[in-house]
């Protein structure tokens, strides 16, 4: 069974921000950013539990080569990414931009 799998306005806004620095002439990696999160959502989508609960009902899901985690939380066939969090940010801000 596969998940629909939605992007919080958050969430996109950050995946945004992550690709525009990522394109940067000097830094050339958008393409490779977004394969990364491309095949982190496939495992999500198709085995939400696979990744740790970090609190009730979220969970984080790290990307390999990038220093963010997509938390989401699932709710009955569907996965809502609420954030795509940058891991060198305080982890007391999560909660902030959660909306918790």
């Amino acid at each position: 069974m596969s998940f629909t799998l939605i992007f919080k306005p958050l969430a996109e806004a950050e995946v945004a921000e992550a690709f525009a620095w990522y394109s940067q002439p000097d830094i050339g990696m958008g393409g490779e950013f977004l394969d990364e999160l491309d095949r982190i959502e496939r495992f999500i989508r198709f085995n939400p539990l696979l990744y740790p609960r970090i609190d009730e009902d979220m969970r984080r899901a790290s990307l390999r080569r990038f220093p963010y985690s997509l938390f989401y939380v699932i709710d009955d066939d569907q996965v809502q990414v609420l954030s795509c969090f940058h891991q060198s940010c305080d982890p007391k801000n999560r909660g902030e931009l959660l909306g918790r």
